[in-house]
C-alpha cells in the first residue's frame, strides 16, 4: 500500500509543515491510517476497501498501478497476514486543510500463501484526502522495497531429467503450523505447488542442487544427495524433509 505526483511534489515543497503533535488534522489521519494498515494486516479486505476513494490508485512494489476493482481482484481470497511491523523515519505533512501525506519506513513480517513468511523493509508514501461527505479516505499510495543489496541474478543451466526425476515428489516445510510442497517435472523445470493454495510457481535450476523461481524472489536449494532442502521466500530459507510415500 502506499503516490506522489509532480503535482504534488509541488504542492510539499510550496506546504508550510504543521507540527504534529499540535495539529488534529493530523492526528485523525494518523488514527485513520492505522485503522486502515491494521484492516489490512488481518486480510479484512472489506474495511480497507471502504477507507480507499473510487479514485485510488497505488503503485506496487513492481511498478505497477494498481486500482480499487484491480486491488479486489488481486486481494479476493487475500492470503496474507501481518505478524509484526514497525514504523520508523514517520512524518505526516498537511498539504491543505483537505489533503495530508503521510511517509515513513516499515519493518515487518508477513504469512503468505497460508504460511510462508517474509521479512521486508519498505519505504511508503500515502495520500489522504478529505472527500466531500467530510471522511478522509486513502487516495494515491506507494511502497519502494529496501534492497539489501543481496540479490543476484542467477544464470538457467539446464539439468539432465535424471537430476528432476531425483528431487521430485512430497516435501514437509518445517512451519507452525507445517506445510507440504510439491514438486514435479515439465519441461527441463521443477514445478512446485503448496498443499490448499492454488499457488504454483515455476523453478529453473542454475545447478542439479539450485532452482529458482520466475515468479516470486523463490529458490530451492537441495542437499548433494537430494534429501535434504532449503526451500529460500523472500530470503528467508526454511528447512525441508522429503515425505516417504507408501507403496
Amino acid at each position: 500500500m502506499r503516490v506522489l505526483t509532480g503535482l504534488i511534489v509541488a504542492l510539499l515543497f510550496g506546504a508550510s509543515v504543521a507540527a504534529e503533535t499540535n495539529d488534529p488534522v493530523l492526528a485523525e489521519v494518523k488514527t485513520r491510517d492505522a485503522e486502515l494498515a491494521a484492516a489490512h494486516g488481518r486480510g479484512d479486505m472489506a474495511t480497507y476497501r471502504a477507507g480507499l476513494s473510487e479514485r485510488y490508485v497505488y503503485i506496487d512494489i513492481a511498478g505497477k498501478r494498481v486500482t480499487v476493482d484491480t486491488l479486489a481482484g488481486r486481494r479476493e481470497d487475500d492470503l496474507r497476514r501481518l505478524v509484526s511491523s514497525a514504523e520508523s523515519e514517520e512524518e505526516a505533512v498537511r498539504l491543505a486543510d483537505s489533503v495530508v501525506l503521510l511517509r515513513g519506513l516499515s519493518h515487518s513480517v508477513a504469512a503468505y500463501y497460508g504460511g510462508l513468511p517474509r521479512v521486508s523493509t519498505t519505504r511508503w508514501s500515502s495520500l489522504w484526502v478529505r472527500e466531500g461527505d467530510g471522511v478522509w479516505r486513502l487516495t494515491a499510495d506507494t511502497a519502494t522495497p529496501v534492497k539489501s543489496g543481496k540479490e543476484l541474478p542467477f544464470v538457467h543451466v539446464p539439468q539432465p531429467d535424471a537430476t528432476l526425476d531425483h528431487l521430485i515428489g512430497r516435501w514437509t516445510l518445517s512451519l507452525e503450523p507445517s506445510m507440504d510442497l510439491l514438486l514435479t517435472a515439465d519441461d527441463g523445470n521443477l514445478i512446485g505447488t503448496l498443499a490448499g493454495q492454488p499457488a504454483r510457481f515455476t523453478f529453473r535450476p542454475a545447478s542439479g542442487t539450485h532452482f529458482f523461481a520466475d515468479e516470486r524472489p523463490f529458490e530451492l536449494r537441495f542437499t548433494p544427495d537430494g534429501q535434504s532442502l532449503s526451500f529460500v521466500t523472500w530470503g528467508t530459507p526454511i528447512a525441508a524433509t522429503r515425505v516417504v510415500e507408501a507403496r
